[in-house]
C-alpha cells in the first residue's frame, strides 16, 4: 500500500507564487526620435529637434538636442509644445512670401502707370519732364527688382534646395535693402504727392494728374509690405544673433 502524497514545504508555496503584475508606471515611456524641420531657405543645416521621452506614467521628461548642434529648444511639456512653434515659424514663412510678392507687384504697377501717363497733342505733358516722376519711377523699379528677386530666392530654395545668398550676408543684405527701399519708397511717393498738390491748386485736375495720383496711391501702398518685410529681416537677424533658428 503506497503512502499518501506529502504536501510541498511552505518554502516551495512561495517559490510558486507567479509574480506581480508590472504596472505602465514601471516601463519607460515612449521615445520620440528625430523630428526634423527643413523650412528655413536661408540655412543649410535643417533645424532638429530631438526629444528623449523618458519618464513614468504621466511624468515624462523631453530634452532637446546638445548645444553641439547649434540648435537648442527649450523643454516642453510631452513634447507638445514644439508644433505650436513649428507652426507659427512656418506661417511667418509664408507670410515674408507674401509680402515679397505683394511688394513687387505694387511697384510694378505703380511704375507702369507712371510710364504711361503722357497726354497726347500740342498741349501734352508726360512724366520725365518732373524730376519728382521720375524719381518715383526709378524708386519702384528698384524696389521691383529686389523684392522679385527675393521672392525668386524663397522659390529657389523650395524647389533645388540651393540658398543663393549665404548667412550671415543675408541678413544683414536683407535688413539693410528693406529698411532703404522703404524709406525711399516712402519718399518718393511724398515728394511726387506734393508735386500734384501744386499742379491742382495752381491749375486743376486733369487726366494727367489723374493718372499720377493713382501711381502715388499704389506706390504708398507698395510700403506696406516693403516694410513688413523689414520688421521680418530684423527678427530673423535678431534670433540669428542670439543663437536662435530662423526663417
Amino acid at each position: 500500500m503506497s503512502s499518501p502524497a506529502r504536501s510541498p514545504p511552505p518554502e516551495a508555496e512561495r517559490d510558486a507564487t507567479p509574480p506581480p503584475p508590472v504596472s505602465k508606471s514601471d516601463c519607460p515611456g515612449p521615445t520620440l526620435k528625430a523630428l526634423a524641420i527643413d523650412d528655413h531657405p536661408y540655412e543649410d543645416d535643417s533645424l532638429a529637434v530631438v526629444l528623449d521621452t523618458v519618464g513614468t506614467g504621466d511624468e515624462e521628461a523631453p530634452r532637446s538636442r546638445g548645444p553641439e548642434s547649434g540648435f537648442s529648444a527649450p523643454p516642453r511639456e510631452n513634447g507638445v509644445g514644439v508644433f505650436p512653434e513649428i507652426l507659427r515659424r512656418r506661417a511667418l514663412m509664408r507670410a515674408a512670401f507674401g509680402f515679397r510678392v505683394s511688394a513687387a507687384l505694387l511697384c510694378l504697377v505703380s511704375s507702369s502707370i507712371m510710364v504711361a501717363d503722357n497726354t497726347p497733342g500740342w498741349a501734352g505733358d508726360s512724366f520725365a519732364r518732373y524730376s519728382e516722376y521720375r524719381y518715383l519711377v526709378s524708386v519702384n523699379a528698384i524696389a521691383f527688382l529686389y523684392s522679385a528677386f527675393q521672392a525668386y530666392g524663397k522659390i529657389h530654395h523650395l524647389i533645388f534646395k540651393k540658398i543663393i545668398i549665404h548667412p550671415p550676408i543675408s541678413f544683414y543684405f536683407d535688413l539693410a535693402m528693406d529698411q532703404v527701399l522703404a524709406y525711399l519708397l516712402l519718399s518718393a511717393s511724398s515728394i511726387a504727392a506734393s508735386r500734384n498738390d501744386v499742379w491742382v491748386s495752381r491749375f486743376g485736375s486733369d487726366d494727367f494728374i489723374q493718372l499720377a495720383d493713382g501711381s502715388i496711391t499704389i506706390s504708398f501702398l507698395a510700403f506696406v509690405p516693403l516694410s513688413l518685410s523689414a520688421l521680418i529681416s530684423a527678427h530673423n537677424l535678431f534670433r540669428w544673433r542670439s543663437g536662435g533658428a530662423t526663417l
